[in-house]
C-alpha cells in the first residue's frame, strides 16, 4: 500500500512514517500544505492529512484529491473537534476523521478496516476475475499471476473506474522518480500479453483505461 501523509508536526510525521514503513507500507510524507498540493499528480492508495497546515490547509488538499480521483481513500487527522469542521470534511469526501491525540493502534485499525471494506474480487462481464490480495486473474479456471509492475499498472487503472489515466500518472505511480520515456507503452503491452483477455483500451492523448463495458 502507498500512503501519502501530510503532517506539519515533525515528531508525529516521523513516528507515523516509521510505523507505516515497519509494517511494509510505502510512505511519502510532507510537512507543508503547498508542497503536498504540488505533488498530487501522483496517485496513492491512502491519503492521511492534517487540517492545520502551512500555506494550504488540509480541507483544500482533500478537495483537490477528490477532484482528481473521486474514489481516493482519504483520512483527515486533526485536533480540531469542532462539529462544523468535521462535517465539512465528510461533506467534501473524507472517508474517516481521526481526532488528535490518538493511539497509533487506532490509526492502524482504521487503515485495516478500510482495506477490509474494499472489494476483494473485481469481476468483469467477460468472465474474468481479478483477486486483489493475490494479484492474479482467473479466467476459465486458469490462474494468471501478475508481476509487481503489472499489478501496479492494473491497480491504478482499476482505481480510476474506467477513466483514462495519463502516461504521467502511470509513470509516477509505478516507477516514482526513476521512470524513463517509453516504459508505460512497454508495460501496457506486457500486461496485455499477460492478461487472458483484452481489458485495456488506449487513447493517444488521454492515456489508458479499463474498458467501461467490461466492468461490472
Amino acid at each position: 500500500m502507498k500512503i501519502f501523509l501530510v503532517e506539519d508536526d515533525k515528531f508525529l510525521n516521523d513516528m507515523l512514517g516509521t510505523t507505516f514503513s515497519s509494517i511494509g507500507y510505502e510512505i511519502v510524507s510532507f510537512d507543508d500544505g503547498k508542497e503536498a498540493f504540488n505533488n498530487l499528480d501522483v496517485q496513492y492508495d491512502l491519503y492521511i492529512i492534517d487540517i492545520n497546515l502551512p500555506n494550504v490547509n488540509g480541507l483544500e488538499l482533500l478537495k483537490q484529491i477528490k477532484t482528481l480521483n473521486k474514489n481516493a481513500n482519504v483520512f483527515i487527522m486533526s485536533a480540531d473537534t469542532n462539529i462544523e469542521t468535521i462535517l465539512d470534511a465528510y461533506n467534501i469526501g473524507c472517508d474517516d476523521y481521526i481526532r488528535k491525540p490518538f493511539d497509533i493502534r487506532e490509526v492502524l485499525a482504521k487503515i485495516q478496516n478500510r482495506l477490509d471494506s474494499l472489494p476483494k474480487v473485481i469481476q468483469f462481464t467477460n468472465g474474468c476475475e481479478y483477486i486483489i490480495d493475490e494479484r492474479k486473474c482467473i479466467y476459465q479456471g486458469q490462474e494468471i499471476k501478475l508481476t509487481k509492475k503489472e499489478d501496479l499498472l492494473f491497480t491504478i487503472l482499476l482505481q480510476n473506474n474506467g477513466r483514462f489515466v495519463s502516461n504521467n500518472e502511470i509513470e509516477n505511480y509505478v516507477w516514482g522518480e526513476t521512470y524513463q520515456n517509453g516504459h508505460v507503452r512497454q508495460l501496457v503491452a506486457k500486461l496485455r500479453k499477460t492478461l487472458p483477455c483484452e481489458l485495456i483500451e488506449n487513447h493517444n492523448s488521454n492515456g489508458y483505461r479499463i474498458k467501461k463495458d467490461l466492468l461490472k
